[in-house]
């Protein structure tokens, strides 16, 4: 269900690209930015008037008060709070898990256009691996959502940072288009499987009464990541004149990932 939900950010990786690529060449990009913003907040604004914070205002009862049981759903309906989450091994390996994926993936979404119009393509087609990206995502998000649901969530997202890492250092030697094109499915088919198992893993882990909280402090490292993995990269650009040991640090941080992942099997 998590993967069905946050396949919108997909959806609008698709749309997005190709539309403010045409937006900018038709009216330049101060005015694209404006209606991109009066698009963005007319859609929130009208999709948030479909959301409901009473289940009974859906005819439907609270989590918890059905016949089905929580252990069926692989939670604890208790947990952990904040202040003792972030006194756990777990929290702070997840912590750093999550950083190295904001780092890679950021760093990629920054960097991949400019990249591919220096290797030859034209602004449009390198717009669309971004749209190649979100739309393996929406794949990654809902395929391995469920397959978290069957395999188990932690193992299920050793598969996604080992899935990104092999594409980072595949992108290492890609010299041809259709090699940009593989590189953007196998990655976006990977980021999109780690975000949809990002609320199962800390709910698996610490359990559902502070999930929020705990989902949002973890989460900080992956903003954190956000931040510093495009400006890191950019710099090793501006340094070396190239892309190839800004993407190698991004592989690395990757595989930090996978060992991280791995090492955080044991449960909080």
């Amino acid at each position: 269900m998590t993967g069905f939900v946050v396949s919108g950010v997909g959806v609008g990786t698709i749309i997005m690209p190709p539309m403010a690529n045409w937006l900018i060449t038709n009216y330049g990009w101060r005015t694209s930015y404006t209606i991109i913003g009066i698009i963005v907040l007319v859609l929130i604004v009208l999709a948030a008037q479909f959301l409901r914070r009473d289940p009974a205002q859906m005819g439907q009862l609270a989590y918890g008060e059905s016949e089905v049981r929580e252990e069926d759903l692989d939670l604890q309906g208790g947990g952990f709070s904040l202040r003792g989450a972030i006194h756990t091994r777990q929290f702070w390996m997840l912590e750093a898990i999550f950083f190295c994926f904001g780092f890679s993936l950021q760093a990629i979404m920054v960097h991949i256009v400019p990249h591919a119009i220096e290797m030859g393509l034209s602004a449009a087609s390198a717009a669309s691996i971004l749209a190649i990206i979100g739309g393996l995502g929406v794949a990654g998000r809902i395929m391995m959502g469920g397959a978290g649901d069957k395999m188990g969530n932690k193992l299920a997202l050793i598969v996604c940072v080992s899935l990104m890492s092999a594409a980072l250092f595949w992108l290492l030697g890609a010299r041809e288009v259709w090699m940009l094109y593989l590189f953007a499915g196998v990655f976006g088919f990977a980021y999109g499987g780690f975000t949809a198992l990002g609320s199962p893993i800390v709910a698996e882990l610490f359990g559902t009464s502070s999930l929020g909280v705990i989902l949002g402090a973890t989460a900080l490292g992956a903003t954190i990541g956000d931040a510093i993995g495009p400006v890191l990269t950019g710099m090793v650009f501006d340094i070396t004149g190239g892309y190839y040991l800004a993407f190698l640090t991004c592989a690395i941080v990757s595989i930090m990932a996978i060992i991280l992942t791995i090492a955080q099997i044991k449960k909080a």
